[in-house]
C-alpha cells in the first residue's frame, strides 16, 4: 500500500504542476531507499503530514511560473483572476475610506474577504488595520519570493480557525534558494497615467545545517484619473454634484444660484434659467484619482537553522512601507447643514437658505496614506522517539500593521459657518463682484475653515502556538495519524482621527470612525486522519475556538464573548488508481471583529436615487434629484456592539481522475450556508426597505429627511446579523500537457458555475437570490495555453465573465443594463539566453476589451465593476531576470 501511495502521489504530482513534482521528489527518492522511510509534507487542508497531494478538500495549486506567465503584477492581480474568487474582489481604488487605497484582498465565493483566510507559508497573515485585522493584504507579498500558492476552496474553520468560513489562500515562499536573481518589470497601459515599474533582487545561501533567503522589492505606479477612464464627455453623463463651488441655495422655492458665475467656474454644469431658478452642478470626476499614486518597499527573510539532529530553530521576518497619494474633488461642506439668514447683508432671499457649496477655491483633497505593516515569527520544531515517533513545534508570532493618513483642505464646518454669519462674505454674489474677486474672496472663506484631518490605525497581535502529531497506528493496512495543537492570541486595535473630525463636525474626510478594542483569542484543535483497506481515507478534525472582546463605546466599556465547537469530516476513496472520489462537511463560525462592533460612525456620501420621494413626486426634477443616476447622500456609517457570531456549514464532493496519460480532470460541486451573516446594510436596501414598510418617512431612524421638502438629510447604516445567506456551485478544472520533438504544450482551464447565491434579510423576508444579476456572474472561468521550446516560450491566457441580467425587474428600475460576456487576452513571448537572463515581453488585454457600464441609457461616475473588469485597456510589460 505504500508503494502504491508514493507512485500515486508522484502521478499526481506530474499532474499539477511542476512545483508539486519538486515537492514530492523526496518522497520518491526515499522510497528507493527503504519502503519504510517516506517523507511527509504539509498540504494546504489538512495539518497532518502526507505522502498523497490529494485530499478530502480541494486545491488549486498557482505555481510560479504561473504566475509569471500570467502577467499580472501582483499577488493581488493574480488572486482576483480566479475563477472561485466568483464576484471579484478589492484592489486598491481612491475614496472608500483611511488606507483602503493602499490594500488588497481576496474574496472567495463572494462571502467577503473576512471568510479568506490568507496564510503565509501555512501561518496567518498579519490583518490590516483598515479591516480591523479581519482581513491580510495580499499585495504585501514580494512577487519574487512566492514559490506557489495554495487555494483551498472549502470552508476550513475547523483545521483553520473562524476566518477559513469561504476558504484559504496558502501563500508560500522559496526557502531553498541559492544565488542571486534580480528582476526588473516595466508596466504601460494604454489610458494616461498608471505606468509602473518594479524592482526585486533575491538571495539565498543553504549551508550544512540550515538556509536563510532575502527578498527585497520595490515598486511604483502613477495615478490614473477618473476622467481619463469613464466617459465624462458623453452627452448622457449626469454625475453632477449640488455640492458647487459656484454656491447653491435652497428655500421654500426651490434651488438658487448665480449663473453668470457658474458659466465662469471650469467642471461645472449650468441648469439655471433666466430667473435664477435651478442649480449650478459640479463634475468631480473631472479631478479625482480613479488608482492613487503608489509607493511600496516590501522585505522578506525565512530562515532555518538545525541546533540538534531532531531540532530546528526556524523564522521569518517581513516588512512592509506602502504609500498612497489619492486625490478626491474640493471638499462639499455638508457634514453639518450650513444656513445663511435672511438678515445677512448679503442673503439671496427673504428667509433662511441653506447653502450647498463646496471648498474647491482652496483646492483639492488631497490625502496621503502611509501604511506599515511588520511580521515576526520565531519557532523550535523537532521530532522526538516515542512510541512512533512525535514532531512536534511552538511558535511565537508578532504581527503589526499601521496606517496614517493626512487629508488636506477639509472643512471644519463650525468655523464655516461662523464664518457666514460675519457677514463680511457675499458667498452668492448679490453686490455684482467680477468673478475673479469673487472667487478670492470665496478661497478666503474657505481658508478660515481649513483643515488637515489624520487617522490613525494600529492593530497589533501577539501569538503562541503549538501542535504534536504522530502516527497513532500503522499495521501496513491501517494507518492512524493525528494531531493535537492550541493557540493563544492577544490583539489591540486602535483606529482615531483628530478630534474635530471625531466629533463630527468636520467636512471632506472619513473620520469620526474611532475604535479602541482589544480582544483574546484561545483555541484548541484536534485532527484525525484514518487509512483503510481499499484506498478509503476518513478525516475527522474539530476546534474549539473563543473570542473575548471588549471596545469603547458612547454608552461606555462593553465587553462580550464569542465561542463555539465546529467539526469537520473528510473522505476519500480511490476506486483505481486513476480516479480519486472525495467529500466533505464541516461547520463553521465567526465572530464579528472589532470594527463591526466598535467603530463609532463615520461620515461618507454614496450616490443613491431616492425612490420613495421621488414615487411620491412624480415628475419632479427628472434631471436632478431624481434622476436614473441618483444624487450623494450623506451617509453615517458605524459599528453594532448586539452584534452575534456567524454560523454555518460547508459542504464539498468531487473526484479528480486522471483520465489518459498527461490529461486530468477535477470536478468540485459546492454548498455553503452562513446564519446570522454580519454585513453592512447599504443605502439602496434602506431605501426599499422604507418603500416596503409603507413609503416615505416610514423608516425614520435609518432615513432623515428634510421637514421642508422632505428630501434626505441623511442617512444611518452600519453592520446588523442578517438571518441567512446561502450558495453554492460547481468548479472544474482540466489540465493537459502535450510534448512533441518540436516543443511542449500545456494548457489550464478553471471554469466556476455559481449556481445560487440567496440572501434572507430578516424572518420576515423572501430568499433572494442575487446569482446572474449585476455584478454577480454565473460563470466565471480562465484558459492558459504555454508553448515552449528549448529556451523560448509563448503564453496565451483568457479570462472569462459571464452575462448578468440587469436586474431591473428584481430591484424595481428600469434603468440598468444587460451586462454581456466579457473575455479579457493576455499574451506573452519570453527568452532565456545563454547568460541565464530571462527576457518577457507581454501585452495584458491585446484586443482593448472595455468594460461593461452598469446603466442602459446613460453613462455615471465608476459606472463599472473594477473587481470584474479591466478598467485600464491594453496594457504593455517588459520583464527582465537575471540569476547567479
Amino acid at each position: 500500500m505504500l508503494n502504491n501511495k508514493i507512485s500515486k502521489a508522484v502521478r499526481l504530482a506530474i499532474a499539477f504542476g511542476a512545483a508539486s513534482t519538486a515537492a514530492f521528489s523526496a518522497s520518491s527518492f526515499a522510497a528507493e531507499e527503504s519502503a519504510d522511510k517516506v517523507e511527509r509534507i504539509q498540504v494546504t487542508g489538512s495539518r497532518i503530514k502526507q505522502v498523497d497531494l490529494e485530499n478530502s478538500s480541494p486545491v488549486t495549486v498557482i505555481t510560479a511560473a504561473d504566475i509569471n506567465l500570467s502577467g499580472e503584477p501582483s499577488v493581488g492581480d493574480v488572486l482576483n483572476n480566479l475563477s472561485s474568487n466568483s464576484f471579484g474582489s478589492w484592489t486598491g481604488v481612491s475614496g472608500y475610506g483611511a488606507g483602503s487605497s493602499a490594500t488588497s484582498s481576496i474574496n472567495l465565493r463572494g462571502l467577503g474577504s473576512d471568510a479568506t483566510l490568507v496564510l503565509l507559508d501555512g501561518r496567518r497573515m498579519p490583518g490590516t488595520s483598515t479591516s480591523s485585522g479581519a482581513s491580510a493584504d495580499t499585495s504585501l507579498i514580494p512577487m519574487a519570493i512566492v514559490e506557489r500558492i495554495e487555494i483551498l476552496r472549502d470552508g476550513a474553520s475547523a483545521v483553520y480557525g473562524s476566518a477559513a468560513v469561504a476558504g484559504v489562500i496558502n501563500i508560500i515562499t522559496k526557502k531553498d534558494f541559492d544565488g542571486l536573481n534580480l528582476k526588473y518589470e516595466f508596466n504601460q497601459p494604454s489610458v494616461d497615467g498608471g505606468d509602473s515599474s518594479t524592482f526585486s533582487v533575491s538571495s539565498g545561501f543553504t549551508a550544512e545545517k540550515g538556509n536563510i533567503v532575502f527578498t527585497f522589492e520595490h515598486s511604483e505606479s502613477d495615478a490614473i484619473y477618473d476622467r481619463d477612464i469613464w466617459a465624462l464627455d458623453d452627452e448622457t453623463y449626469g454625475a453632477y454634484s449640488s455640492y458647487s463651488p459656484v454656491s447653491n441655495y435652497l428655500d421654500s422655492t426651490g434651488y438658487h444660484a448665480n449663473s453668470d458665475l457658474c458659466d465662469a467656474e471650469p467642471n461645472t454644469v449650468n441648469t439655471i434659467d433666466a430667473d435664477g431658478n435651478g442649480r449650478c452642478t459640479y463634475n468631480y470626476g473631472e479631478v479625482t484619482k480613479f488608482y492613487p499614486d503608489t509607493n511600496k518597499n516590501s522585505f522578506l527573510s525565512n530562515f532555518t537553522y538545525e541546533l540538534t539532529d531532531n531540532i530546528r530553530f526556524i523564522g521569518r521576518a517581513m516588512a512592509s512601507f506602502n504609500e498612497t497619494d489619492a486625490r478626491y474633488a474640493g471638499t462639499p461642506v455638508s457634514t453639518t447643514p450650513i444656513y445663511m439668514s435672511a438678515d445677512n447683508q448679503y442673503s439671496p432671499s427673504d428667509e433662511d437658505v441653506r447653502i450647498f457649496t463646496r471648498a474647491v477655491p482652496i483646492g483639492n483633497r488631497d490625502t496621503t496614506t502611509e501604511v506599515t505593516t511588520t511580521d515576526i515569527l520565531v519557532g523550535l520544531e523537532g521530532f522526538t522517539d516515542l512510541g512512533n515517533g512525535l514532531d512536534w513545534e511552538v511558535n511565537f508570532q508578532n504581527s503589526v500593521s499601521k496606517t496614517n493618513s493626512f487629508g488636506k483642505n477639509l472643512v471644519n464646518d463650525v468655523a464655516f459657518q461662523a464664518a457666514i454669519d460675519t457677514g463680511e462674505y457675499d458667498v452668492f454674489n448679490v453686490s455684482g463682484m467680477s468673478y475673479d474677486d469673487w472667487s478670492t474672496s470665496m478661497g478666503e472663506l474657505y481658508q478660515e475653515a481649513n483643515h488637515t484631518g489624520t487617522y490613525e490605525g494600529r492593530y497589533e497581535s501577539k501569538q503562541i502556538d503549538g501542535l504534536i502529531s504522530t502516527t497513532l497506528l500503522d499495521d501496513g493496512e491501517f494507518v492512524v495519524a493525528g494531531v493535537v495543537g492550541g493557540e493563544f492570541e492577544q490583539i489591540d486595535f486602535t483606529q482615531i482621527s483628530d478630534p474635530e473630525s471625531a466629533n463630527g463636525f468636520i467636512s471632506g474626510g472619513s473620520g469620526g470612525d474611532d475604535v479602541y478594542a482589544d480582544r483574546d483569542r484561545t483555541a484548541a484543535y484536534f485532527e484525525v486522519q484514518a487509512s483503510f483497506p481499499h484506498d478509503v481515507d476518513l478525516t475527522v478534525a474539530g476546534r474549539y475556538e473563543k473570542y473575548e472582546q471588549s471596545g469603547t463605546t458612547n454608552l461606555g466599556k462593553k465587553s462580550t464573548t464569542f465561542d463555539k465547537f465546529v467539526p469537520k469530516v473528510g473522505l476519500t476513496w480511490r476506486p483505481t488508481d486513476t480516479l480519486l472520489l472525495r467529500g466533505s462537511w464541516g461547520e463553521s463560525f465567526r465572530a464579528p471583529n472589532m470594527g463591526e462592533m466598535f467603530q463609532s460612525y463615520a461620515l461618507s456620501f454614496p450616490t443613491v436615487r431616492d425612490t420613495a420621494w421621488c414615487s411620491a413626486n412624480p415628475g419632479q426634477e427628472t434631471d436632478g434629484y431624481c434622476a436614473d443616476a441618483g444624487e450623494q447622500v450623506a451617509t453615517w456609517f458605524g459599528g453594532n456592539t448586539e452584534l452575534q457570531a456567524e454560523t454555518g456549514d460547508s459542504t464539498t464532493v468531487g473526484f479528480v481522475w486522471d483520465v489518459v496519460e498527461n490529461l486530468s480532470l477535477e470536478l468540485t460541486y459546492y454548498s455553503i450556508n452562513y446564519d446570522d451573516k454580519i454585513d453592512s446594510v447599504d443605502n439602496s436596501e434602506l431605501l426599499r426597505l422604507e418603500i416596503e414598510q409603507g413609503g416615505l418617512n416610514s423608516t425614520p431612524n435609518a432615513i432623515e429627511r428634510s421637514a421642508d421638502t422632505g428630501k434626505i438629510d441623511y442617512m444611518y447604516t452600519g453592520y446588523v446579523n442578517k438571518s441567512s445567506l446561502s450558495t453554492d456551485g460547481i468548479d472544474f478544472t482540466a489540465r493537459y500537457r502535450f510534448d512533441t520533438d518540436f516543443g511542449n504544450f500545456t494548457s489550464t482551464l478553471n471554469v466556476s458555475r455559481v449556481l445560487s447565491f440567496e440572501e434572507v434579510a430578516d424572518s420576515e423576508s423572501d430568499a433572494f437570490d442575487y446569482a446572474g444579476l449585476q455584478d454577480y456572474p454565473e460563470w466565471k472561468s480562465d484558459l492558459a495555453i504555454n508553448y515552449a521550446y528549448e529556451d523560448f516560450s509563448a503564453t496565451w491566457t483568457m479570462f472569462y465573465v459571464g452575462t448578468q441580467d440587469s436586474g431591473n425587474e428584481e430591484y424595481g428600475v428600469d434603468y440598468y443594463a444587460d451586462i454581456p460576456s466579457y473575455f479579457k487576452h493576455n499574451v506573452q513571448v519570453s527568452y532565456v539566453a545563454p547568460t541565464n537572463t530571462k527576457i518577457a515581453l507581454g501585452v495584458n488585454n491585446l484586443f482593448d476589451k472595455a468594460a461593461p457600464s452598469f446603466y442602459d441609457g446613460f453613462r455615471d461616475y465608476r459606472d463599472s465593476n473594477w473587481s470584474l473588469y479591466d478598467q485600464t485597456g491594453r496594457s504593455l510589460y517588459l520583464r527582465l531576470e537575471q540569476s547567479f
